[in-house]
């Protein structure tokens, strides 16, 4: 009896335990909500672990094709930031909106203990002033709102723009904030609700550029998506900064984490990485004489995830001139794991048709056979009307504009525009053609 009931309480304490141990597993990816996949996001984008970037859009995909479309923006705008954007010295660029629908916003430094301003930010305001007389129609934001002796950086930034000639109708002071995220948000509650501004630009020093420019990119979108409005533009490229020699750069992980803050969610930690397993090639097999490569490379990971790397894979062997079987390699590489395959596909030398000979101008244009776009643009327009009258079996059209593409070949060769071996391959490709179509029709009307 004993051993009955020592056996019933072992079963019951299992069965007690199965709910504890269920919440301790990892949180299903069906079961997450937009705020957990938003800091899974901004984790991996601070990793810079691309396919779990990739993967966890598509996830949010899933929940929310609007939050999606959010963060999706962001991502690459961050992208065009991290990699591209230009960062302007002394004074915004040319090219920003002349009238009062546009606004500088000028990023606060923390004050002297006894309420002066630091050099550096007296350097930003030197900036925003220059920009300011450059676009006397724009409104200037400062913003800052860290009181130091009875004064914030907002206020002391609005005294030095008018004691150095601003107009005072121009200045809007957000003082209250108290960081950059703080100062994104509660500025554009300020424009958003109080002004009718359309774009803005970003002034600071130029190290922060690059971490403000996505902060309030970010916020402005999520900003008008809470209240319905349509989103002010944030001109990335109009941006000014005022240079500090000892330090030109943040790091991305601190841009991460006022992102963090930006996007209102919790931060994430010692998430896992998507491993690369292997490796997958779909497409033609077969190609003719100067046909282009089809082929789509996937890659599939540990976790089920899929994703296309055309783009970024290796494929070595393929000779589009030559006719034959070719071993091709594709090889794709990830966090210092490389997947690759073999493949064997086949060029032949195929009867000639339209398509093929667009090909084959194309190709030439490449190697140079043919010496500018203008030429091979000519052959182009004129081969495309061939096919438009093959197409609706219009065949005395399609003759005439035979004879007149051989009459273009020999003025382009005369002319010097396309060499010797482009203009027999050409010619011998439009002779089969006119012969062929002859004789097609032939049979057709016995």
């Amino acid at each position: 009896m004993k051993k009955i009931y020592k056996i019933f309480i072992c079963l019951l304490l299992t069965l007690c335990l199965m709910p504890f141990s269920n919440a301790l597993a990892e949180t299903p990816a069906d079961s997450k909500t937009i705020d957990t996949l938003t800091s899974e996001l901004l984790y991996y984008y601070g990793q810079e672990a691309r396919t779990d970037v990739l993967r966890t859009l598509d996830l949010m995909k899933e929940k929310s094709e609007e939050d999606y479309n959010t963060w999706d923006s962001v991502i690459h705008y961050w992208d065009w930031i991290e990699k591209d954007m230009k960062e302007n010295i002394d004074v915004a660029p040319d090219g920003l909106p002349h009238n009062n629908k546009h606004a500088f916003i000028v990023l606060g430094f923390a004050l002297k203990s006894d309420g002066t301003m630091e050099d550096e930010l007296v350097g930003r305001l030197e900036v925003a002033l220059n920009s300011a007389k450059k676009y006397p129609d724009s409104y200037v934001l400062v913003t800052g709102g860290v009181e130091k002796n009875g004064w914030t950086e907002g206020e002391r930034m609005h005294d030095w723009l008018v004691d150095h000639g601003l107009s005072e109708d121009r200045i809007i002071v957000e003082k209250e904030s108290a960081n950059t995220a703080q100062n994104a948000a509660y500025s554009f509650d300020i424009l958003y609700n109080d002004y009718d501004i359309s774009t803005v630009s970003l002034i600071s020093s130029q190290y922060h550029i690059k971490r403000g420019s996505i902060l309030y990119y970010t916020m402005s979108l999520l900003k008008a998506k809470g209240l319905g409005k349509q989103p002010i533009t944030f001109l990335g490229n109009g941006n000014a900064g005022w240079y500090r020699a000892d330090k030109t750069e943040e790091p991305l992980s601190l841009k991460v984490n006022s992102m963090y803050a930006i996007a209102g969610v919790e931060k994430s930690d010692d998430l896992p990485l998507s491993k690369l397993e292997n490796l997958q090639v779909d497409g033609e097999l077969e190609y003719t004489l100067h046909e282009p490569l089809n082929l789509q490379v996937t890659v599939q990971y540990d976790n089920g995830y899929t994703r296309d790397v055309t783009k970024q894979s290796s494929i070595i062997g393929f000779d589009a001139s030559k006719t034959g079987y070719q071993q091709l390699h594709v090889t794709y590489q990830e966090n210092g794991k490389t997947v690759s395959k073999t493949i064997r596909i086949n060029v032949i030398a195929e009867k000639t048709s339209i398509t093929k000979m667009q090909y084959l101008v194309k190709s030439l244009r490449e190697e140079e056979e043919i010496s500018d776009d203008k030429t091979a643009q000519a052959l182009h327009v004129h081969l495309a009307a061939v096919k438009q009258f093959e197409e609706t079996n219009q065949m005395e059209k399609v003759w005439k504009h035979l004879e007149n593409f051989k009459a273009l070949l020999d003025y382009q060769r005369n002319k010097g525009q396309i060499s010797d071996n482009a203009y027999e391959k050409l010619m011998n490709d439009t002779a089969y053609l006119i012969k062929h179509y002859t004789k097609t029709t032939t049979e057709t009307a016995a």
